[in-house]
């Protein structure tokens, strides 16, 4: 009955997409998005993440649970129509801040692992990077089981067709090697990948008053692929307006032989900083 539902929702949302103006097709879906996102209000216990951040990272109180009560789930919905958002009305909508470099075809140039954190609409960062582009594979948890169909279809929309938005966590297993890495990827050598997950080996890095635990996944899989470790955070700006921010990438020596865990830490960190004490609202 759940998978029923579910099925129905998704191609409704896609075909009110098509025909009603982004402006009432927004304002429609608040209301839903919110119930969802008050619903899941509990478990992501947003009071207790906001004293975690550092000063720099801490957004006015009223304002981080005001999205995370109520804006967070409603900024995301674009990945039921991933398809279309390189159609003019959408990709006018997300602007890139550097990364022109990646735009395009990879043959002739580096490998390349864009790592991120669990901020701002980061679900729909693959499919906009796509949309620009910028074609890569990104890793995540595997799709509920009940779901698993329609995630996988709603996952081929996203073109290319022939390269997997996602690679799942069960695909890669625990020690992956450089020969099935590079398999699943085939030519475009691009992976995207979270450091803020509690997944693999981890390490901490310190940054102004916090101690940062970090995965080591993202630094490994540069390291097999002999790739550009870059820095990639995504924002919303105003209403479904974007803008996706690429940091300066990790200096190769820090990446050679065993590599320097502090210090391509503090780099990222460094990075990140720039985008989120603009936005700071935006930590998840």
């Amino acid at each position: 009955m759940i998978k029923l539902v579910a099925l129905c929702v998704f191609h409704f949302l896609r075909l009110a997409e098509r025909v009603l103006p982004l402006s009432v097709l927004s304002f429609l879906l608040w209301p839903p998005a919110a119930v969802w996102d008050l619903l899941h209000l509990r478990q992501r216990t947003p009071l207790i993440s906001w004293r975690r951040f550092p000063e720099s990272w801490r957004p006015k109180r009223w304002r981080f649970l005001l999205r995370q009560s109520l804006a967070l789930y409603h900024a995301q919905l674009l990945y039921v129509w991933p398809d279309r958002l390189r159609s003019a009305r959408w990709l006018s909508r997300c602007r890139l801040e550097g990364g022109s470099e990646y735009i395009g075809s990879c043959e002739g140039k580096r490998a390349v692992v864009g790592v991120s954190l669990h901020f701002g609409p980061v679900a729909i960062l693959p499919y906009w990077l796509r949309a620009h582009g910028i074609v890569l594979t990104s890793v995540r948890t595997p799709a509920i089981d009940y779901l698993e169909d329609l995630t996988n279809y709603q996952f081929s929309l996203s073109p290319p067709a022939d390269v997997p938005v996602f690679l799942s966590t069960s695909e890669i297993g625990l020690s992956p090697r450089l020969s099935s890495i590079r398999k699943i990827l085939g030519p475009i050598k691009r992976l995207g990948m979270l450091v803020d997950v509690d997944r693999g080996k981890q390490f901490y890095v310190r940054f102004e008053d916090r101690l940062f635990r970090m995965a080591t996944g993202p630094i490994r899989f540069a390291q097999m692929l002999d790739a550009e470790l870059v820095p990639v955070l995504i924002v919303e700006t105003a209403t479904w307006k974007y803008a996706i921010h690429f940091g300066s990438p990790v200096p190769q020596q820090y990446l050679d032989n065993s590599a320097d865990m502090e210090a391509i830490g503090t780099h990222l960190l460094q990075e990140f900083s720039k985008v989120i004490t603009r936005h700071p609202e935006q930590c998840n």
